[in-house]
C-alpha cells in the first residue's frame, strides 16, 4: 500500500550516490516520481508469472526472494529490490517476492526510471553503478548458498544479527541448501551449546580454590613420550583412533597437573599409568552391557597375578597388553620410592582396591543395578582413581619417602577430603558423558533418580555439597600450613594440587567431559 510522503529523493543520494555526481537539487527534482510503500509479513510484492514493473529501496524490514516456494535471497535496509531479469526484460519474472518482517521501501516504476533518464541524463551513469552493484549482490548471495552449510551459516549470521530468530527452519534450510533436519539438529546443537556455557560459567564461579593449580613443565616431552610407550611398546592403543583420542583429551596434562613438582623420571612413569587406565576404562566404556564384568574380572585377574606373584593361566590379547604393561610400571616402581617395602605394600592395596571397585562398577552396569547413594560414596573414590591419584602423592615429590612418611601418613583425614572433592566436581563434569552412557554411576544421576529431583536442583546440592567438604578440608589444614616440619607443608601442598589440578584439567585442558564447554572460551 502506498504509504503518507515522509521521505524525499535527497535521502538516496548518501545511500547510493557515493561518487557525487549528481545535486541535491538535482535529487529533490525526482520526488513526483517516487512514492513510499509499507507492507505487512507474508505479503507479495510480485507474483510468479507477473512481471516486475517497479524497484524498491528497502527503508525498514525485510523481504525474501522465493523460487518455487523456496527462499533463495533476502532484501534488507539498504538493498535495492528488484528481480533484475523480469524488470530489465520487461518478461514476467519466474520469482516471488514476499515480505518477512514488516518493510518500508521506496518504490520507482519501471515507466518513471526511464522518465527520469530521459530527463535527466545526468542520472544514466548513476543507474548504470547501482544496476552493476544490485548484479554483484546477486553473485554475493550466491557464492553464499554455494559454501558449506557452517561457513554459509556463519555468514549469515555475521551479516544478519537475529536472522535465525525472523525466518522459519524451511526458509534458513532453504536459503543455505540444507534439508530441514540438518537446521533441526543445528539449533539443538546451539541450544546445547548454549546451556553448557551457562554450566561452565557456574562451575568456574563456584569451582574455586584459595589454593594455586600448576603444570609440569615437561609436559610435552613426557606426552610424546607416553604416545610411542603407549602404541609402539606396549601396544595399549590398538590404532590411530586410540592413539588420537589421547592426543585428543590431553590425558598427559592430567599428570602433570596431579603432579606438577615431579622428577621427569616419575612424572613419565605417572603419565604411563595414567595411560593404561585410560586405555582399560574407554575398552570397557565401549563394550555391550553383559560383557563389561568379564573383561574387569580379567583385568583384576591379571593385575593380582603382577602384584601376588601369580600368573592368570590364558588372558586375551587385549588384556595380555594391559598386564605387561602393569607389569613394566610395578617393576619399576621400587627404583622410583628407594624400595621403601612399607609404601610399596600401601600401593599395593590401593590398586587391589582400584581393580576391585571397577569390577563393582562392571557388574553394576552388566546386570543394570543401580546402585544407592550409600554404596556409591563408598565406592566412587576407588573405581574413579581419586584415591589412588592421591595416594601416589610422595612420587610427584623430589624428597625420599622415608623423610616424608610421618607427615604422609599423618594426613589420612586429609587425604580422604581431598579424594572426595574429586569425585564430587568429577560427577558434575562426567554428568553429560555418563547419561549419554546410560551410566547410573553418577552422583548427580543417582540423586535425581534416588531423590526425584531435577537436574539443576541435584547440581546445586552437589555444588553445595562441595563447598561444605572444601570448607572442612580448610579447616582441617590449617594445623599443616603453619606447622614447623617442613614435610607438613609440602605434603598439603600436594594434596591441594590433586584437588586443583583435577578441576583445571577439566575446565581447561580436556575435552574428555564437556567437550563444547571448552569451546565456549
Amino acid at each position: 500500500m502506498k504509504i503518507e510522503m515522509d521521505w524525499t529523493p535527497v535521502h538516496l543520494k548518501p545511500l547510493l550516490d557515493y561518487m557525487n555526481k549528481v545535486s541535491e537539487k538535482e535529487y529533490q527534482m525526482l520526488t513526483p516520481y517516487f512514492d513510499l510503500g509499507k507492507t505487512k509479513p507474508r505479503e507479495v510484492i510480485l507474483k510468479s508469472g507477473t512481471v516486475e514493473i517497479e524497484s524498491r529501496l528497502i527503508l525498514e524490514g525485510m523481504i525474501g526472494k522465493f523460487y518455487r516456494g523456496k527462499l533463495v535471497r533476502l532484501y534488507v535496509k539498504g538493498d535495492v529490490c528488484v528481480e533484475l531479469e523480469s524488470y530489465a526484460n520487461q518478461q514476467p519474472s519466474r520469482f516471488e517476492m514476499k515480505v518477512l518482517q514488516a518493510a518500508k521501501y521506496t518504490r520507482l516504476s519501471y515507466k518513471n526510471a526511464n522518465l527520469i533518464l530521459d530527463q535527466f541524463p545526468k542520472f544514466i551513469d548513476l543507474s548504470d553503478e547501482l544496476y552493476r552493484i544490485a548484479r554483484y549482490r546477486e553473485q554475493e548471495w550466491e557464492a553464499i548458498r554455494n559454501l558449506p552449510f557452517d561457513l554459509g551459516r556463519a555468514e549469515l549470521k555475521k551479516k544478519f544479527p537475529g536472522i535465525e530468530a525472523i525466518l522459519s527452519q524451511k526458509q534458513l534450510a532453504d536459503l543455505l541448501g540444507v534439508d530441514r533436519k540438518t537446521i533441526s539438529r543445528m539449533n539443538k546443537k546451539d541450544l546445547a551449546t548454549a546451556r553448557y556455557s551457562r554450566i561452565i560459567k557456574y562451575y568456574r564461579e563456584n569451582l574455586s580454590y584459595p589454593f594455586e593449580s600448576k603444570i609440569h613443565q615437561s609436559v610435552d616431552l613426557v606426552d610424546n613420550h607416553t604416545l610411542v610407550w603407549g602404541s609402539v611398546f606396549q601396544k595399549i592403543f590398538t590404532g590411530t583412533r586410540d592413539e588420537g583420542l589421547y592426543k585428543k583429551l590431553q590425558l598427559s596434562w592430567l599428570s602433570a597437573r596431579l603432579y606438577p613438582d615431579a622428577s621427569r623420571e616419575n612424572l613419565l612413569w605417572l603419565a604411563k599409568l595414567y595411560a593404561l587406565l585410560f586405555a582399560m576404562d574407554d575398552f570397557t566404556d565401549q563394550l555391550p552391557t553383559g560383557m563389561k564384568v568379564e573383561v574387569w574380572e580379567e583385568i583384576s585377574c591379571a593385575i593380582h597375578g603382577v602384584l601376588e606373584g601369580n600368573n592368570c593361566i590364558i588372558l586375551p590379547q587385549s588384556i595380555q597388553a594391559y598386564r605387561n604393561a602393569f607389569y613394566e610400571l610395578w617393576m619399576k616402581l621400587p627404583g622410583l620410592v628407594n624400595r621403601e617395602q612399607s609404601y610399596l605394600d600401601y600401593l599395593k592395596q590401593e590398586f587391589l582396591e582400584y581393580v576391585q571397585s571397577n569390577t563393582w562398577e562392571a557388574k553394576n552396569r552388566d546386570l543394570e543395578i543401580i546402585p544407592t547413594l550409600e554404596e556409591y560414596r563408598i565406592q566412587r573414590p576407588l573405581f574413579s582413581g581419586g584415591q589412588l591419584a592421591i595416594s601416589l602423592t610422595p612420587l610427584g615429590m623430589e624428597t625420599a619417602f622415608e623423610d616424608i612418611k610421618d607427615s604422609f601418613l599423618t594426613s589420612g583425614e586429609l587425604r580422604d577430603l581431598a579424594a572426595k572433592l574429586i569425585y564430587l566436581t568429577n560427577d558434575l563434569f562426567s554428568y553429560e558423558k555418563e547419561k549419554d552412557l546410560g551410566d547410573f554411576h553418577n552422583l548427580l544421576i543417582l540423586k535425581k533418580h534416588h531423590q526425584g529431583i531435577k537436574e539443576e536442583q541435584a547440581r546445586e546440592e552437589i555444588v553445595e555439597e562441595h563447598k561444605e567438604v572444601l570448607r572442612e578440608f580448610l579447616n582441617k589444614s590449617a594445623r599443616l600450613e603453619t606447622s614447623e616440619d617442613m614435610y607438613d607443608r609440602e605434603i598439603l601442598r600436594q594434596i591441594q594440587y590433586k584437588i586443583s589440578g583435577a578441576v583445571s584439567w577439566s575446565l581447561y585442558d580436556t575435552t574428555r567431559y564437556l567437550k563444547m564447554l571448552n569451546e565456549s572460551d
